[in-house]
This record gives structure tokens, C-alpha cells and sequence, in this order.
């Protein structure tokens, strides 16, 4: 038999970062800002070296800061990492270790598995295409397979100079297969060329944070000064975004792009590339937040500053933001120990007035002593994060008194449990009209449910907002793909079919809406309209790798094998590494061909890629015991049982190779098994009778 299964990939949420906080609760005077000109959104980004020929400093002094070295190839000679015998990380939970090493100037990540007597019995090794972070918190490794990104499993935690499994590993082990979706990389990086409608394919992957980014595009600012043009004297340039220059919520959106941890619903048409600094976040997105962390007053994310900084009294009682206290330009590590002191005391000034001061440490006694103290450490947490463990970072939340410091060993990870979360709209403006709301709340609870919260109770939340949003007269697609998924999660299939039947003729170029569609239909036995939909979402998209595998089952349940095989073998010929299930089906083909030393070969890399995949066990026994290779049939049979004990093929094979190898007691209790958990079964019912008369006849 042959297991037919979807391999689900989380999105990697939230963004490494070098911010810290300033630590004021004051009233501050700072001028108001000037609106620029408005700048036309049509320009074309032309990259950093071009900003470099005017702007040196700025530009060599960037690209040392944490953003500008956000994700770049891995150098033996400049990597901080250590490889020892500490480097070796053990998983329990997938009785699974993991070691980095350099072989000449690339890092490899190994993964294998250990028998009782200490020897490989599984091993793979890729090799790192990128390190994420820039070592001021963690780097992390990403490997690059025909353009398909995902991150590797061990990341280097720099604080605590040690390697451990990457976030949410340690819940979740997602090996060499966490995709690495548009929004994650936008955040760590500059804009990438990406595969629409694919997980994670990109045609083009850059690497660090561009100056584009905070600034815009900035063709028409390098043609204005290449023909010697620019603005009048004190006038905003029109050509270029300056940050100064924009009112607060602006400016604060050009950080929050990625300085705001949640779940991200982007308008329609828009998606993370399409952000031009400039514009109000809440006109290219609404992000949502789980509440019982925006309202925790310990727990925090690595990426939260821009919603915990809002709760402070500092940022509500003044026009203050992030670059009240941060130059994104320059790197943390050269300003001097009492820089963000000063920051503080930039507002907080004796001149001030006594009562604008606020220093209640015992050893102050004028306005003067008070600007002494230490004021970013007494008024900004620094504690463990709720979301990267072996971190101690910033909470941005400025706050008189804080709560105590926590190790970040001693913080809950609450990525998982049976109540569900509650999430909250973060983004700063107008939320829309009521229908447009429900319709982002539903993608942003079928996100959640999705990528990182598999609870039923979030569907029903998800069909009833996006219902009253579509029924309001607001539209969506992602909402009509969200609420067609959630009808298809609860099995109302007829339901789901015209769900997304309506999502597909409103979008037609639509290449998900058409994918999942042919889901539900292939679900429902309509396998040929399935291909029609399947087919339109290659045609729109060739490169999306699901699509290819779900019109080989489509062929497949028609009867169509060569079809089947080849719709198989160019999702292979795409990604061979991340779908053992692939290589298991086109395995099992094989078999129904007697094609055995090919479906062996096939099968083996199956169970290769996923040592734990029952159904690759199952059907390479099958095929070791069709060659009387029992032995080795035996222990990919038992492995198969242990991983699905509700199967009943390994133990019927079990049964027959004990009675054949004259093992009567044991193939007894094998089909004694089958029958205890199908009872009606001819075959095992018959075997056993065999079985039994043999036991009698033997002496």
C-alpha cells in the first residue's frame, strides 16, 4: 500500500534585530516633522553600490551594522561559530543528532541516527547557501535546492556561544524543511526575486538589508543627481525618502515592516515586496498580534519593539521614535557605553525642570545627580524572549519599575497548547469597514491555525468572519482561499468545492485558489476536474512543486501511471530532497510494475530523506521481501509497525515470512494482530488457519 501525504511547512515568523530602547517617561520637545513632496512609487530600485558613490560613509558604516550584514554567505575566516565535540545536538523527540562542520569555505549541517550499538543507521548531509543574522543574537543557515530556500536545523546562538536546535525546532522538528516564506525573507533581507504562489522558491536571493528599504527606490534620486539636479535649499528632497522628513506613524511605519511581530494580512495585490517607505503600513497591511503576549508585562518576542515601545509613557506622551534613540546607519558596538544615557538625557535635562526628571534612586539629591544613573538599565527589560530561546534581548516597553530579569532558559515557549489564542489588529490607523475586517481576520486565525496552532476551535471563527465579510460586500482572495481550506478542514466538502469554484472565477490567474480546489475535488472522487485546475496552476506557475505532485495523484487515481510518473519525476527534477513522499509513490509504482531493483533504488531514498516515513519502510520490505532479502524485509517491517501500529500490511508480511522461515508462534500473533484490527480480513483469516494446521503437523 501506499500513503499519500502533504507535507505542511511552517512559515518562519518575526525578525532578528540590534534595536534596544531609551528609557524615558517624559514629555519630550522635538520638533515636528515636515511632509515631503510626494515621491513617485514608480521608481526602480538600482542597489546599494550606487548610494556608496555619494553617500561613502554612511554606506561602509551601514553595511557594519546588524542590518546591513542581515544575511550573507558563510566565511571560514571571519565566522564566529565553534566546532567541536560540543557542536553535537541530540533531539528526543525525533531520536535525531545533529553536528556542524567546514569542509573548505562551506558550513554543512549532518543529521543522523544512532542504533543501540552506537552505529549510523541514518545519515544526510546538506550543505548552508546562507547565514541569517549578523551575529549580534544568533546566525542561522539557510540551504538553497534548485531555488527552493529552507532553514537547516541547528542555529549558533551567540550569547551563549553554543549550537542548539532553531527556533520552534525543539516543538516541532522540521529538519531540512522549513520553508522559508516571501515575508520571512523580505524581513531579514533585501527584496528577493520570489516564485509567486510557491512556499519558498526565489529566482534571486540578496544579501543584507538594502538602503532601499528604509529609503525607497531610488533610480529617480540617482538620475536627478547624475544630472546635477536636486532640491532647493532646505527643501526635502522629492526624489528620495528621509525619514526625518515624514509624520510619525510614517516614519515608524518604515520600521514596523518588519519591527512588528504577528500575522501579516496584506491588501490585495500587495504582498512583502510591494512596501514603499512612505506610506502608511495599515494602507499595505494589517498585522495581528496574540494577545496574551502583547498584553504580557514580562513575556515578549525578539521582533515586538514597535508594540511594546507604544505601551510605553515616553512614546504616548511625545512625537519620540525609533530614531529618537537609533541611527540605522551606524553599528551599536562603536557607540560609547553612555549612549543611550545621553539619548535620554537629550529630553530628560536638568533645564527640564525637577519634576520632568523623575530619578528616585537614593543617592539623588538635585536634578544634576540624577542624570548620573544608569537610565536605559533601570528602565528597559532586558530578559529572555517568548520566541528564540538562549537570547537575552531589549523590551522595548519603558516602564518606571520592572519586573525581574529572566534567564532566557527560565521563559515559557507557549507555541502549543489545547485553549486557543486570541488575536489582536496592531497595526496603527483606521481599520477599514466592518466587512473588510472580518474578511483579514479570518486569513489572519486560518495563518495561525496553519503555520503554527492546529486547533479546531480557530475554523469556526475563521468561516464565520470570512462569511459576513463576503456577505458585507468586501472581497478578498486569501479570505475565499481561507474560508474554502477551513470548509475543507471540517470535510463540508460540497461546501469547500463552491467556495473556492466562486474564489477561482472571481481569480482565475490564481495558482493557490486553483491548487486547492483540485484538492477538495480529488478528495470528493473528481479527479479529472481536479487535473483542469491543476494544470492552470503550473501554466500560471511552473514552479510550483506541490502542484506537481498533487496532478500526479490526481493521474494516478484515473489510472494514468505514465502520466503519474511523469508528473512525479518533474516535482523531483524541482526539489529532490524535500518530498520523501515523492520518492515513495513513484516507488510504489514500480512495484505495481515489477519494476523491483528500480522501485528499491527509488524507495531507499525515501527512507533516506525521512528514516520515520512508514509507507517507504512498508513498501521497500515489501520489495526486500518479494527478493527473499528477509532479513532485512523483517527490520523495515517492524520499523513500519512501530511507526503505524493501525497498519495492518507489515504485520500480515511479518506473518508471512515467519511461517515461511518456519517461525509458526510468531506468525501466529501477526495475524492475530491483523485480525484484532480487522477482523473481517479474508486473507488473515485464511493465513492464520494455515498457520495453526502447520503447527499441529509440525513436530
Amino acid at each position: 500500500m501506499s500513503v499519500r501525504r502533504e507535507i505542511g511547512l511552517l512559515l518562519l515568523i518575526g525578525s532578528f534585530s540590534l534595536l534596544v530602547g531609551c528609557a524615558s517617561n517624559e514629555t519630550a520637545e522635538v520638533p515636528a516633522p515636515v511632509q515631503p513632496v510626494v515621491i513617485d512609487d514608480r521608481g526602480q530600485y538600482v542597489g546599494d553600490e550606487a548610494c556608496g558613490d555619494c553617500h561613502d560613509e554612511l554606506y561602509r558604516s551601514y553595511h557594519r551594522t546588524g542590518m546591513g550584514r542581515s544575511v550573507s554567505r558563510f566565511d571560514p575566516n571571519t565566522a564566529p561559530e565553534r566546532f567541536d565535540a560540543s557542536s553535537r545536538v541530540y533531539n528526543p523527540q525525533r531520536d535525531l543528532y545533529y553536528e556542524p562542520f567546514v569542509r573548505g569555505d562551506t558550513l554543512f549541517q549532518r543529521e543522523f541516527r544512532l542504533d543501540d550499538a552506537g552505529h549510523v543507521m541514518h545519515e544526510q548531509v546538506h550543505p548552508a547557501a546562507w547565514v541569517v543574522g549578523s551575529g549580534n543574537a544568533t546566525r542561522s543557515y539557510l540551504m538553497n535546492v534548485n531555488g527552493h530556500i529552507t532553514q537547516m536545523p541547528l542555529t549558533w546562538y551567540v550569547e551563549r556561544a553554543r549550537w542548539d536546535l532553531s527556533p520552534g525546532y525543539e516543538q516541532k522538528n522540521l529538519r531540512f524543511g522549513r520553508a522559508i516564506s516571501l515575508e520571512c525573507m523580505t524581513c531579514h533581507n533585501g527584496l528577493p526575486a520570489h516564485s509567486p504562489f510557491t512556499q519558498s522558491h526565489y529566482t534571486e536571493v540578496p544579501e543584507g538589508i538594502t538602503c532601499e528599504r528604509c529609503h525607497g527606490p531610488g533610480s529617480a534620486h540617482v538620475d536627478a543627481r547624475l544630472a546635477d539636479l536636486g532640491p532647493s535649499e532646505g527643501e526635502p528632497d522629492p526624489t528620495i525618502v528621509n525619514t526625518a522628513h515624514l509624520d510619525r506613524a510614517v516614519q515608524l511605519a518604515v520600521c514596523q515592516q518588519c519591527h512588528l511581530t504577528g500575522f501579516s494580512v496584506f491588501k490585495p495585490g500587495h504582498d512583502a515586496t510591494t512596501y514603499r517607505p512612505g506610506q502608511p503600513l495599515s494602507a499595505h497591511r494589517t498585522v495581528f498580534a496574540l494577545k496574551e503576549e502583547r498584553d504580557d508585562p514580562e513575556r515578549f518576542g525578539i521582533a515586538s519593539h514597535a508594540e511594546r515601545l507604544a505601551k510605553s509613557a515616553c512614546y504616548q506622551n511625545s512625537v519620540m521614535t525609533c530614531t529618537t534613540c537609533h541611527d540605522p546607519h551606524e553599528p551599536v558596538a562603536d557607540l560609547g557605553g553612555d549612549y543611550f544615557n545621553e539619548v535620554c538625557q537629550g529630553c530628560h535635562t536638568p533645564d527640564s525642570g525637577e519634576d520632568q526628571v523623575m530619578c528616585s534612586r537614593d543617592e539623588t539629591h538635585t536634578a544634576a545627580e540624577a542624570m548620573t544613573g544608569n537610565c536605559a538599565g533601570c528602565h528597559l527589560q532586558k530578559s529572555g524572549t517568548s520566541d528564540i530561546p538562549h537570547v537575552t534581548f531589549t523590551d522595548h516597553w519603558i516602564r518606571r519599575t520592572l519586573p525581574p530579569a529572566r534567564a532566557p532558559e527560565d521563559i515559557e515557549r507557549i507555541l502549543y497548547r489545547s485553549e486557543p489564542f486570541e488575536l489582536v489588529r496592531i497595526t496603527e490607523g483606521e481599520a477599514g469597514d466592518e466587512a473588510t475586517a472580518r474578511l483579514e481576520e479570518a486569513v489572519a486565525y486560518f495563518t495561525l491555525y496553519d503555520t503554527q496552532h492546529r486547533i479546531p476551535a480557530y475554523l469556526a471563527r475563521v468561516i464565520e468572519a470570512a462569511r459576513r465579510g463576503l456577505a458585507g460586500g468586501a472581497d478578498h482572495p486569501e479570505a475565499r482561499l481561507a474560508l474554502g481550506r477551513a470548509l475543507a478542514e471540517i470535510d463540508s466538502l460540497p461546501q469547500a468545492e463552491q467556495t473556492l469554484r466562486e474564489a477561482v472565477a472571481r481569480y482565475p490567474d490564481h495558482a493557490r485558489l486553483h491548487y486547492w480546489l483540485a484538492d477538495v475535488l480529488l478528495r470528493s472522487g473528481s479527479a479529472a476536474t481536479a487535473v483542469t485546475h491543476l494544470e492552470h496552476a503550473l501554466a500560471t506557475q511552473p514552479a510550483f512543486t506541490e502542484a506537481h505532485i498533487k496532478l500526479a495523484q490526481a493521474r494516478e487515481a484515473l489510472g494514468q501511471r505514465a502520466p503519474a510518473l511523469r508528473a512525479y519525476e518533474e516535482a523531483l527534477a524541482q526539489n529532490p530532497i524535500h518530498h520523501p513522499d515523492v520518492w515513495n509513490n513513484l516507488g510504489f509504482l514500480l512495484i505495481q510494475q515489477n519494476q523491483l531493483q528500480e522501485a528499491d533504488s527509488l524507495l531507499s531514498r525515501a527512507v533516506v530523506l525521512d528514516p520515520d516515513l512508514a509507507a517507504a519502510l512498508i513498501n521497500l520490505g515489501s520489495v526486500r521481501m518479494l527478493n527473499q532479502d528477509l532479513e532485512s524485509a523483517i527490520a523495515l517491517f517492524e520499523r513500519g509497525a512501530e511507526l503505524d501500529p493501525t497498519n495492518v500490511a507489515p504485520l500480515g508480511n511479518l506473518g508471512m515470512i515467519y511461517a515461511q522461515q518456519g517461525r509458526y508462534d510468531d506468525a501466529r500473533a501477526m495475524f492475530e494482530r491483523v485480525l484484532a484490527l480487522s477482523p473481517n480480513d479474508p486473507n488473515a483469516r485464511a493465513a492464520l488457519a494455515q498457520v495453526q494446521q502447520l503447527m499441529k503437523e509440525s513436530p
